[in-house]
């Protein structure tokens, strides 16, 4: 009866057959897993704006508002230089950077001098998920070198006779910050100045005024704003005359109404000099 069998009944062929299909399930699988890789990195690559570099939406907005009335010297300068750094360098992927100068906001509220998004570094990409040579170069032309000169532009004194931070605070976080589409996101305000609002409705000059005079005022409730979850840091630039124009007080005194505007207030840093 053997010499009836049929080959495929036989053992061997059996084993073939199923390796056969274990090859194709293989392959089957690997496909798909390639398939599947290729369609997340191009979920994950997003359109960026040619000049800004930055997405519709950007994940996370800072915005750096300087008030630099008078020179710094070289030590003051240099401090100031290296906090900028150190700054654009906290500036995640996708996460966009914007540059203010203090100015009066009477007639229009403040443009910025520039704002950019971090497109992204070498360390973002891999060989399979982008060019990581191409990332680098459109960090470095893209997101560094424009920001690099903007912070020499910024650090110049303006010689301004008056210093409307409040003002300017409002006017950022209104255009900048507070819109529904920025729900949820990580917004942060830098302020760089000496911190001596002056203005002909609120003055830290000479007399410091104490906390609840300020917060009593109708000058003040003209220029609060809501501050909620929004994260205030200060860099106090120190003037020649810091003793007396700028006391601990002046400290307090900003964390109160920066505080008493909903504002997180993490940091108060003096640049050297």
């Amino acid at each position: 009866m053997g010499r009836y069998d049929s080959p495929r009944g036989r053992p061997g062929h059996e084993k073939e057959s199923a390796a056969a299909v274990m090859k194709l399930a293989l392959v089957g699988l690997a496909l798909m897993a390639l398939v599947g890789l290729f369609l997340w990195v191009s979920s994950q690559r997003r359109t960026l704006d040619p000049e800004t570099l930055c997405p519709a939406s950007p994940d996370s907005i800072h915005v750096l508002l300087v008030d630099v009335t008078d020179p710094m010297n070289l030590a003051q300068r240099q401090d100031f230089l290296n906090q900028l750094e150190r700054l654009r360098s906290t500036i995640p992927q996708y996460g966009k950077l914007s540059i203010f100068k203090v100015d009066a906001t009477n007639e229009e509220l403040l443009r910025p001098v520039i704002e950019r998004c971090n497109p992204g570094t070498a360390e973002d990409y891999s060989d399979w998920t982008g060019n990581p040579a191409a990332a680098a170069e459109r960090y470095r032309e893209g997101f560094e070198k424009p920001l690099g000169s903007a912070f020499e532009t910024i650090s110049a004194a303006s010689g301004a006779d008056t210093s409307p931070i409040f003002e300017s605070i409002r006017s950022v976080a209104l255009t900048e910050l507070k819109n529904q589409e920025n729900d949820g996101k990580p917004l942060r305000i830098t302020v760089a100045s000496d911190l001596l609002q002056n203005t002909n409705r609120i003055s830290f000059y000479g007399r410091l005024p104490r906390p609840e005079e300020v917060l009593g005022s109708d000058a003040f409730r003209e220029v609060r704003t809501d501050l909620s979850g929004i994260e205030v840091e200060l860099w106090m630039l120190q003037r020649t005359d810091a003793q007396q124009s700028q006391p601990y007080e002046l400290r307090e005194l900003w964390e109160i109404l920066l505080r008493r505007q909903g504002a997180d207030v993490p940091r108060i840093y003096n640049v050297s000099g």
